[in-house]
């Protein structure tokens, strides 16, 4: 699925299979515009680009940025990667669809300070919802009309 995954960059396991399966399964007109944030080594994005979808990436992480950025090149795929924090690169844009893998598991001490590096990939705060809140709130802002 993927080529590179450098230390501190998510890789891919059970749940982004999943995701890749109900992508999979999703409706999508050809060419659609779909955004994959917090995208890792990008296999999700990777995933959406092989649909014939036009696919944006987006990565707080430079290693995960460059990991996209390469595993993108190594299958042949034109995803378009970018560095920042969730829906920063992308204001004004509009999308498809959007995928999102984001950190889930609650922090072992339960602190509510951001994560930094390796950690960013998995520790989502005190509840486990840090990164997901976030995405609840601003995603429907950047679907198009039926996205």
């Amino acid at each position: 699925m993927i080529a590179l995954v450098p230390p501190g960059v998510y890789a891919p396991q059970e749940d982004t299979e999943l995701l890749a399966g109900a992508l999979f399964d999703e409706s999508l007109p050809p060419g659609a515009e779909v955004l994959d944030v917090g995208t890792g080594s990008g296999a999700l994005a990777l995933e959406a680009a092989r649909r014939g979808s036009r696919v944006t990436a987006v990565d707080v992480s430079w290693s995960a940025v460059w990991a996209a950025r390469l595993n993108a090149r190594l299958a042949g795929l034109p995803v378009h990667i970018r560095h920042g924090n969730l829906f920063e690169p992308v204001r004004g844009e509009t999308f498809d669809l959007i995928l999102a893998n984001p950190p889930y598991v609650p922090a072992p001490d339960g602190h509510r300070r951001p994560p930094r590096g390796a950690a960013r990939a998995w520790d989502a705060g005190g509840d486990g919802r840090m990164v997901v809140d976030r995405i609840c709130r601003e995603a429907p802002g950047l679907l198009r009309p039926g996205g």
